[in-house]
């Protein structure tokens, strides 16, 4: 097949399919085979295999008697026993309310060796201001290194790239602008790779606000998401050799990124750079979670708001970046059929489940109204036992959510999860058709989530360091 030919294969994959779908079902017509029938019985067997695999992959932490060994933190290196030097990057574009407590969290690290890269536009003269506060406080003690940019249209790719460039430690680690990282992460960290030989620690992430409000009520579905994610996914993807990294409380043996150039120029440039570690360069990826050392984030505040921060526009960008890592085909390098077929699952599974969210009312709708076998329409209920098991276990997680971070969530919280969840998933269904509408016309425009630090309390106390501060700026 020529270049060309593979370019038209890629972009229009899912029109392909369509098309291909519909020769299928007009061959069957001329064939005179019972359409109705045949095309029922597939859409259940479509939305079974969807419904229970997401089933089955949330609850894997739970499920698997070894999974929780295999995901919990080791105990941390003994003081004076620490041997690796990390190299903290935290990428800042329009985050000036909220970088001064992430950095005065950083300092925190009881780690004796580790260095701040915070890496800035040139344009962004607030965030300028804030870190530079931040500078002339005693508690920076020399450990943070600026580096200021100009970009034509900046991105976190470019932002983490130029910072890559003045990074000394042994490790590289993302953090983003508005983290609340755990004081002992660094040293739990440093186990971890010595523990498993890893090339990549992936630490746990967690959204916090619940949402208060009936304008928030989306809020505790994209919190257990993330919570089901860190708790079961991510571990059964590095159980598997596949992991798309997430953004930040990532960990890279600096050698190996050296080695793969960095992150990839892409709208995810951390899905992208997990793929290309597992499939190219074949790279160890360790896994560990626990609430106390949780990198802790906010949900974005609306669901439509770009200026704001928006949910649908966040969802419609990651789409993308799943699709462009799908249709770039390079998980069809992985070294075994299983590896393949589940890499590609993977990578496909926001298009699928919003395809099998759009298919499952129809189906069922089907199976009520138009005249079937009485065995095929009984069938047309069976994926709602998949979807019930979701649901049950959002409601158990919510409860484990509030135990594990000290949080109380409402009666309507447990109202929005049970009933709100069919809309929720109708959100993220408009996200991703919006993301493959997008990706075949080729557009790449995409939007910032914003921050408004609700996921913090009224501050955080500042860090005890050296009396001494210096640090070093470098214009790039």
């Amino acid at each position: 097949m020529s270049l060309s030919c593979l370019r038209f294969v890629r972009r229009y994959f899912f029109v392909l399919l369509a098309a291909l779908a519909a020769a299928l079902f007009a061959g069957c017509y001329l064939l005179g085979l019972p359409m109705l029938d045949i095309t029922l019985l597939l859409v259940t067997a479509f939305n079974l295999v969807i419904g229970g695999l997401e089933a089955r992959w949330r609850l894997y932490g739970w499920r698997v008697p070894e999974a929780k060994a295999h995901i919990a933190w080791p105990i941390p290196v003994e003081p004076g026993t620490a041997r690796m030097t990390f190299s903290l990057i935290v990428p800042c574009k329009d985050e000036a309310d909220v970088i001064g407590d992430t950095l005065r969290g950083l300092l925190r690290q009881t780690h004796p060796w580790f260095e701040i890269v915070v890496t800035l536009c040139h344009d962004d003269q607030p965030t300028i201001d804030a870190v530079h506060e931040v500078l002339g406080e005693s508690a920076a003690g020399g450990r943070i290194t600026v580096v200021t940019g100009r970009y034509r249209k900046s991105s976190k790719a470019q932002q983490l790239n130029r910072a890559l460039q003045y990074c000394a430690g042994d490790v590289v680690g993302v953090i983003d602008a508005e983290d609340d990282v755990a004081e002992d992460l660094l040293v739990h960290t440093e186990a971890l790779f010595e523990m498993t030989g890893a090339d990549v620690v992936q630490g746990g992430v967690q959204l916090m606000n619940l949402g208060r409000g009936a304008g928030k009520w989306f809020q505790v579905h994209n919190v257990l998401e993330y919570f089901f994610w860190f708790t079961s996914r991510m571990a059964f993807h590095a159980e598997q050799g596949f992991v798309p990294l997430g953004g930040n409380t990532v960990f890279i043996r600096r050698a190996l990124l050296n080695e793969a150039g960095g992150w990839p120029p892409r709208l995810t440039e951390d899905c992208s750079l997990g793929v290309k570690l597992s499939v190219e360069h074949g790279a160890k990826v360790a896994t560990a979670y626990s609430a106390e050392l949780t990198t802790r984030e906010e949900a974005p505040p609306s669901i439509f708001n770009k200026r704001a921060g928006s949910l649908f526009w966040q969802r419609d960008r990651w789409v993308r970046g799943f699709l462009q890592e799908f249709a770039d085909g390079k998980w069809l390098r992985m070294p075994t059929l299983r590896q393949k077929v589940l890499a590609g699952y993977i990578l496909a599974t926001p298009m699928l489940q919003a395809f099998s969210f759009i298919l499952m009312p129809v189906a069922i709708g089907a199976g009520i109204f138009f005249k079937a076998p009485i065995g095929i329409a009984m069938l047309m209920f069976a994926p709602l036992l998949p979807v019930a098991v979701s649901v049950l276990s959002m409601l158990f997680g919510l409860h484990e959510f509030c135990r594990s971070y000290g949080q109380r969530a409402s009666i309507w919280h447990y109202v929005s999860v049970l009933l709100l969840s069919p809309l929720y998933q109708l959100i993220l269904a408009g996200a991703a058709a919006v993301a493959v509408y997008k990706y075949t016309v080729g557009d790449e425009t995409w939007y910032k989530t914003g921050r408004m630090n609700s996921h913090r309390g009224s501050g955080i106390p500042a860090p005890r360091a050296p009396a001494e501060a210096l640090s070093e700026e470098v214009a790039a």
